[in-house]
């Protein structure tokens, strides 16, 4: 297929939130894998005594922070153009779209590493895979929404 086909096929905005998307995600993982290998050294992490968390569940909980701002900026200022008065608002959309994203993720994340027994990192990577397609599609039609003017 022809590049300048597949840009007909593809919306600018559809091949800016692979990019970007691409480069958050690619971070993300890189933050996971150090997280999950070195920093907590595949070993449970135990909260007050009372709450113990499995290595590879408090690698995705601890990479959010980063990835979710990084992620809204890049949509926010690059992909989606959403340039009003109302950013407080579309991060509290994307927050709430990236919150169904942690919930898919957590139970893929649980699914494949828990059940199926594969290694956590690729599974992160298969499950942000399957995730993404989710979240393109409420950042598009629910965070970054833009509202006609009548």
């Amino acid at each position: 297929m022809n590049i300048d086909l597949l840009k007909q096929k593809l919306s600018n905005e559809t091949i800016k939130y692979l990019f970007f998307g691409s480069l958050n995600i690619f971070i993300g993982w890189v933050i996971y894998f150090v997280n999950y290998n070195y920093i907590i050294d595949k070993e449970n992490v135990e909260i007050f005594d009372f709450l113990t968390i499995s290595p590879h569940i408090f690698s995705l909980l601890s990479t959010f922070p980063f990835t979710f701002f990084m992620g809204y900026f890049f949509n926010y200022y690059f992909v989606f153009k959403y340039k009003t008065d109302h950013m407080g608002k579309s991060m509290y959309r994307y927050f709430i779209a990236c919150m169904g994203s942690i919930v898919i993720n957590y139970i893929l994340l649980k699914l494949f590493v828990d059940l199926f027994g594969w290694y956590p990192t690729p599974s992160q990577i298969l499950t942000t895979c399957l995730v993404t397609l989710y979240s393109f599609s409420m950042q598009k039609r629910f965070t970054f929404k833009t509202v006609p003017i009548k």
